[in-house]
């Protein structure tokens, strides 16, 4: 391919307004790979120079025209032949790192991430192949299903032993309230602290677990429910004082582990 070629072609996809994603969902391939012939490292293959006619709507001739010599065109495509071999050849240690995880590419097409989610790998299509188990969400998990177990048991005990089935189970809030402590430290991130649950369960335990104030506290132990906002704008306040992003951010991070990913960074 050579650079008046290629800037044909950036010239007529702006003409007919198609972005580089646009032409490439068109074309049934990847944006990268109209990128390259954009920039003359790679030249389409015949039936993909043919779509490219018919949808610009002109000949063969006139997209592949060129006043340049054979000498300078052959010139042209092993330097972008050694380019490739090159790229190839220095892929096996290529590793980008960025402020939240690390990708390593493979040779053959395929890469790994590492962040605090653990370790994933990918196919050359971009499918997962494998992702490490979590150990520290696996262990928060066990600990809040055993929680809620025990709590289960204590309600049937407390209801049983000492009719307390009217109030006892306020302690089902204490599980998420535990675990969700844990997944905040994990994470470094106060946002992740179940804040809701426990002003819900400071409420019903004052109000209807000790004696002799249930009657009288109803009305102004609704100013637990304060704690709520005050909490998340003073926490939110503070991460984004150090840069630190909120829980929402954190959730769209771990999002990003699906069956069908499309790579973040291109191999340089």
């Amino acid at each position: 391919m050579t650079i008046e070629i290629a800037d044909r072609l950036v010239k007529l996809r702006k003409k007919y307004g198609y972005s580089q994603e646009e032409l490439a969902d068109k074309l049934g391939l990847s944006r990268q790979a109209v990128s390259k012939w954009e920039r003359a490292e790679a030249s389409p293959d015949t039936d993909n120079l043919i779509c490219l006619a018919k949808l610009y709507g002109v000949s063969l001739d006139e997209l592949l025209a060129t006043d340049e010599d054979i000498d300078t065109i052959v010139e042209e495509q092993v330097k972008g032949d050694k380019k490739e071999e090159s790229k190839e050849e220095n892929q096996d240690d290529h590793a980008e790192i960025k402020d939240d995880h690390v990708v390593l590419f493979a040779k053959d097409g395929k890469k790994v991430t590492i962040d605090h989610d653990g370790i994933t790998c990918y196919n050359k299509d971009g499918t997962v192949k494998r992702k490490n188990f979590d150990v520290p969400n696996a262990v928060i998990g066990a600990i809040e299903a055993t929680l809620f177990t025990m709590a289960v048991i204590a309600y049937i005990i407390l209801g049983a032993v000492c009719n307390l089935w009217y109030n006892a189970w306020v302690v089902f809030f204490l599980p998420e309230i535990v675990c969700s402590f844990m997944r905040a430290v994990r994470k470094g991130n106060a946002q992740h602290f179940n804040i809701a649950f426990v002003s819900l369960f400071a409420f019903f335990f004052v109000c209807m677990c000790i004696p002799g104030l249930d009657a009288h506290l109803w009305h102004p132990m609704w100013v637990v429910f304060l704690a709520i906002p005050l909490y998340h704008t003073t926490v939110g306040a503070i991460n984004k004082a150090i840069g630190k992003p909120d829980k929402d951010e954190d959730d769209d991070d771990d999002d990003k582990h699906s069956v069908k990913v499309k790579a973040d960074i291109d191999i340089k």
